[in-house]
């Protein structure tokens, strides 16, 4: 029960940086950093590799194989 709710925790908060990742990647100071330094700022990527770890990890965790018990 409680692995189960660690993984989605996981996905949800993998989810939510994820899309706040992506956010910053589509603002305007997004696109100005971008343009400037030919890449997404530390905290950009941060956000978007951090919320894909956490979102694989929480979906392996739930749709993983499950022990069996004696």
């Amino acid at each position: 029960m409680i692995k189960r709710s660690i993984a989605a925790g996981c996905v949800l908060f993998g989810a939510v940086f994820l899309y706040l990742g992506y956010a910053k990647t589509q603002s305007v100071t997004g696109g100005m950093s971008r343009t400037l330094s030919g890449g997404y700022s530390a905290e950009t990527m941060v956000y978007l590799i951090g919320g894909g770890v956490l979102l694989m990890t929480g979906l392996v965790m739930l749709l993983g194989k499950k022990k069996k018990r004696k």
